[in-house]
């Protein structure tokens, strides 16, 4: 019995899909009362939007993004990564105090890359802000 819940472990865990969403702790993500977590997790292209107008994929250190030509170039690698039969999507992680014209620019680059989805990252609450999430 032991050996077949560990066969059943081993089988689950080689099969189950590994999601990796990285994201940076620096960004404050705005709260909006309307906000709902994203239906669908697979596909997702995260671009980080900070305060001061830079743009990065995982974090600043890691992956910073110079400008809109650096974004489209960063979304078309990432895109190229993600499966076929999956339609990728930009997960945009813009800091609260940041202004709307620094998140036109990555729609703006997503389009050119191919890309028209964008999802937006809120919390509902307030008391959800101080965790990580979206």
């Amino acid at each position: 019995m032991i050996d077949m819940v560990f066969q059943l472990l081993i089988f689950f865990m080689v099969s189950a899909r590994l999601l990796l969403n990285t994201i940076d702790p620096a960004i404050e993500i705005p709260v909006a009362t309307n906000a709902k977590p994203p239906e669908e997790a697979a596909g997702r292209i995260i671009i980080h939007v900070y305060e001061d107008g830079g743009f990065a994929g995982k974090s600043r250190k890691e992956e910073p993004l110079a400008d809109e030509a650096a974004i489209t170039q960063y979304i078309e690698r990432q895109k190229a990564v993600i499966e076929t039969n999956i339609k990728p999507k930009i997960l945009l992680r813009g800091d609260k105090r940041a202004v709307v014209k620094y998140a036109k620019q990555v729609v703006k680059a997503s389009g050119a890359a191919g890309v028209n989805t964008v999802i937006f990252s809120a919390y509902p609450t307030a008391k959800h802000s101080s965790s990580s999430g979206n």
